[in-house]
């Protein structure tokens, strides 16, 4: 593809078609960044569903969500969804530390047969299961991480869609 040569003489007109096409470029150029901000956003939410169905958490991916605001062109991925939570930070301390339990709102069981761990708040049942512990997943964080590496590349193709032979 022919790239777009911005020639100008030495005349009052010419600079000023120059200068036009300089901002023409200027305003696509930064909705193609926008345009490659909101793919990546996009594709990390779709890693983000296809990590979590690697760890047998298919069924919450309805509440991870994603949006672009195009006003800021920051895209957010987010969830509220506690489950989600405690795989992508793990349970943290174990035991019988109430104090600890507490200042998150959790309990800490201590069943009759000698079990220690963290009881977990299931909307069912009020406090659920016993758990010993669950290891940080990192699911978010290993998606971002991914999308990342892929970013220049991502902004660069969606650049070249807006700009055209201009790019």
């Amino acid at each position: 593809m022919a790239r777009t040569k911005l020639v100008a003489t030495l005349s009052k007109n010419s600079f000023g078609t120059l200068a036009k096409q300089v901002q023409q470029y200027g305003n696509l150029y930064k909705q193609g960044v926008a345009l490659g901000v909101e793919e990546a956003t996009k594709e990390c939410y779709e890693l983000i569903c296809k990590l979590m169905s690697a760890n047998n958490l298919s069924t919450h991916t309805g509440n991870v969500k994603w949006k672009f605001d195009s006003k800021t062109n920051i895209g957010t991925i987010s969830t509220n969804d506690i489950v989600i939570i405690f795989h992508e930070f793990g349970t943290g301390i174990k035991g019988n530390q109430t104090e600890w339990a507490n200042v998150f709102g959790y309990k800490v069981n201590q069943s009759g047969k000698g079990q220690t761990g963290w009881k977990f708040y299931n909307k069912e049942h009020g406090y659920g299961g016993i758990t010993h512990g669950l290891e940080t997943k990192k699911i978010f964080y290993q998606a971002f991480m991914e999308i990342r590496k892929k970013l220049p590349q991502t902004v660069s193709v969606s650049v070249s869609k807006t700009v055209g032979a201009m790019y």
